[in-house]
């Protein structure tokens, strides 16, 4: 995007067809009516679904070379095993890479009939806490238990949910997520447990990553703001 604000503009899927896994890229078709809306290097024409049999180049650079001798305390602090393929490395990092303004996050899964929903993310904003929350961040364990705050005065972002525990302020949930996250805390009872929390060393991108349970009525990325290009 041309300006700083976060927005979501396609999908990635990995999809079987015949027996044989396929790539799949496409656009949403809101994203093409935004005035700072910018194709990926690579997607040029935005009407198209691009389908490939290998991981797009554009994304493919993004998943850490099995060469890299840190690749092993990469993968465990996004709780892989050691023999993850590229799609499993791409879905939990978001690709992230230093001063690079795309991020790939996944989507919740939903079941129609219990409603039921689990979302998967890694916290934004770990590096702009105070230094108490990256040393309690420090001391929790898988499975340990934190909470969601809506955050209305956020000036940014109104719809803004924050992530805390033990009163202090961990992060942000990732702005793609955020209405199908208010929607499941508009439900009722939900979980929002740690996954891993990652040593101060860990880029702060990768320091906590989170799954979220609950319900919700409606899944939100059926809605017609989040379709794909025809």
């Amino acid at each position: 995007m041309a300006d700083s604000t976060y927005r979501a503009v396609g999908y990635l899927d990995k999809v079987i067809d015949d027996g044989q896994s396929f790539y799949e890229f496409r656009y949403l078709e809101a994203a093409l009516h935004d005035a700072h809306f910018l194709p990926i290097v690579g997607f040029g024409d935005v009407h198209r679904q691009y389908r490939s049999s290998r991981l797009f180049p554009s994304f493919a650079d993004r998943v850490m070379s099995a060469k890299r001798p840190d690749r092993p305390v990469y993968l465990a602090g996004l709780d892989l095993e050691s023999d993850a393929d590229a799609w499993e490395i791409l879905a939990a990092s978001g690709g992230h890479r230093e001063g690079d303004a795309i991020e790939l996050i996944s989507l919740p899964t939903w079941d129609s009939e219990t409603r039921e929903t689990t979302a998967h993310f890694l916290t934004h904003g770990v590096r702009h806490c105070d230094a108490t929350a990256g040393a309690y961040i420090s001391t929790l364990e898988s499975g340990a238990q934190l909470m969601l705050e809506t955050e209305p005065g956020n000036e940014t972002n109104p719809q803004a949910v924050r992530i805390t525990g033990a009163g202090r302020h961990l992060g942000y949930v990732p702005d793609p997520l955020l209405d199908h996250v208010h929607s499941v805390m508009r439900y009722g009872a939900f979980e929002l447990k740690v996954v891993r929390a990652n040593p101060p060393e860990t880029h702060p991108h990768l320091r906590l990553l989170l799954s979220l349970t609950g319900r919700c009525e409606q899944f939100v990325f059926d809605k017609p703001e989040w379709l794909p290009v025809a």
